[in-house]
């Protein structure tokens, strides 16, 4: 092909390109601008849909102020199938005992669980749960206890058991102990102190069950 004949070829490509160039629409900049508008309208409240349909995660609750500890005790935790029996009443006495620091000991009996004068089976183990209240103007300290007196001791293995925990005025303390009832049928006793810690006794109560 000689130079004339490439030349025209190349003339006649140059026209299409310029030809078809000129075939195609116009681009409209206010028709691409309401295109953008409404792709991040879609946008827009597809991400809002979505953020109804997911809650906030719900943040969890945190205690503001910490339980004040109460100053009743249990020595075991197992109570005995007759708490909710009401006891009777148990007259018992209180003797004051002044302490070197001018304070006053004094507690009285309020429940035992099983009540008094339930009936026990001879032979028979059981747990009882004393309550006591400290109605004097001293705190009772670890130092302070019960003991056992006299009367029949249905079979515990000491006679003294410490106070678990220090106990304020007007504060209860409960003491859970393990029981064996006599052999014999008929009523027990058992008559018991509460005492400082100068082994000085100020208060008196007791225990009394029905062997059958």
């Amino acid at each position: 092909m000689d130079r004339k004949s490439i030349k025209l070829v190349l003339l006649i490509g140059l026209v299409l390109t310029v030809a078809i160039s000129g075939c195609r629409p116009k681009e409209d900049p206010l028709a691409e601008e309401t295109r953008q508008t409404s792709v991040a309208q879609t946008v827009a409240a597809q991400f809002t849909k979505t953020a109804i349909a997911r809650p906030t995660n719900t943040p969890v609750p945190t205690a503001t102020t910490r339980p004040t500890a109460t100053a009743t005790a249990v020595l075991t935790m197992i109570p005995t199938a007759a708490m909710g029996v009401t006891p009777s009443p148990q007259v018992t006495s209180t003797m004051m005992a002044p302490t070197s620091q001018g304070g006053i000991d004094a507690g009285v009996w309020t429940r035992s669980a099983p009540a008094d004068d339930s009936v026990v089976d001879a032979g028979q183990k059981f747990q009882v749960v004393v309550t006591l209240m400290n109605t004097g103007t001293t705190t009772w300290t670890t130092d302070y206890y019960i003991q056992f007196v006299d009367g029949n001791n249905f079979g515990i293995s000491q006679n003294t058991f410490k106070m678990p925990i220090d106990v304020p005025p007007t504060m209860s303390v409960q003491f859970t102990l393990n029981f064996t009832a006599p052999q014999t049928v008929g009523v027990a006793k058992s008559n018991w102190n509460i005492v400082n810690a100068s082994n000085v006794p100020f208060g008196y109560f007791y225990f009394q069950y029905k062997v059958d």
